[in-house]
This record gives C-alpha cells, structure tokens and sequence, in this order.
C-alpha cells in the first residue's frame, strides 16, 4: 500500500508566543503502515539533510496517510 509520511515542521519567531508550522511530505512509498509508525529515527535524519536542519525548526507531529496527499499551508 502506499503510504505518505508527512512531518509537521514548526518554526519559533521570537516575536510570536505560538510556534508557527507547515506539513511538508518526507517520501510516499509502499511500505506497511507500522513501518511508517516506527519511521521517528529516519525522520530525524531526514530534518539534519533538509532545509529545516538548524536547531529553530523542530517536528511538532509524524502523519502517516494512505495514499495520496497534500500538505495544509498550515497545520
């Protein structure tokens, strides 16, 4: 089955009290659904080699999602 792993990123502004975030989609693969569930050590590799690598961006949340998906501007 397809699967697709999105990470919720969330970004702290300084001037804002609530962290501000977006969905960004990791991989869609076949791969089972408790393969995407155990998928947090990947995802962390994942953030170092991306452009949310620097210690202000942080994954507020892992969705697995069958099939298709497109990311909400905001989460």
């Amino acid at each position: 089955m397809q699967i697709t792993v999105v990470a919720v990123m969330c970004h702290a502004l300084g001037a804002i009290s609530q962290p501000v975030c977006r969905e960004e989609i990791v991989v869609k693969d076949d791969m089972p659904m408790q393969a995407c569930f155990l998928s947090q050590p990947a995802l962390a590799e994942w953030k170092e080699h991306s452009i949310f690598r620097g210690e202000q961006w942080t994954i507020g949340g892992i969705k697995c999602v069958p099939g298709d998906y497109a990311p909400k501007d905001r989460a």
